[in-house]
């Protein structure tokens, strides 16, 4: 192939990646019925699943570090506590102290060494959700029950 016919190909290979990309867009902000597009709704699905981003992730690192003590759905073994127990709930601030810098004369260390505010964060956000029986016992689908949006309870969110 000459240097020509490897030229004509990248540039049209890019043109229809414009043209791709046009379209979605215009997909995006297509007005509805009443002629407006759909902006709050889109605002709230953002927030939606930037929401169940956070339990997702969540639930991640507590696989990595916390499950071996605290169980898998953080109903406690014998080594650590139920941190789902309504009479035990933990303020995000307690929370993210208790992890960061653990709990003298028990088995809780402090994490802050493998673990930055923001996972501790979502660490928190996904046993509020299991707490809080919004989300359901298991392996939470990475992008949404049953690969759709997420929807939490209405007033539901991780203190």
């Amino acid at each position: 192939m000459t240097t020509i016919g490897v030229r004509i190909g990248l540039a049209t290979s890019a043109v229809a990646l414009l043209l791709a990309m046009s379209t979605a867009i215009v997909a995006q902000d297509k007005p509805d019925a009443a002629g407006t597009a759909d902006k709050p709704a889109a605002a709230s699905a953002t927030a939606t699943s930037a929401t169940y981003r956070d339990v997702y992730q969540g639930w991640k690192w507590w696989h990595v570090y916390c499950y071996r003590c605290h169980g898998v759905d953080a109903l406690g073994t014998t080594n650590a506590p139920n941190l789902t127990d309504p009479n035990e709930k933990f303020t995000r601030a307690e929370f993210l102290r208790i992890v960061k810098t653990g709990k003298p004369d028990t088995a809780m260390q402090s994490w802050s060494k493998l673990l930055d505010d923001k996972q501790i964060g979502e660490v928190y956000v996904y046993v509020r959700a299991r707490a809080d029986k919004v989300l359901p016992p298991g392996r939470p689908d990475e992008v949404g029950p049953n690969k759709g949006l997420w929807e939490p309870p209405a007033g539901w969110r991780a203190r």
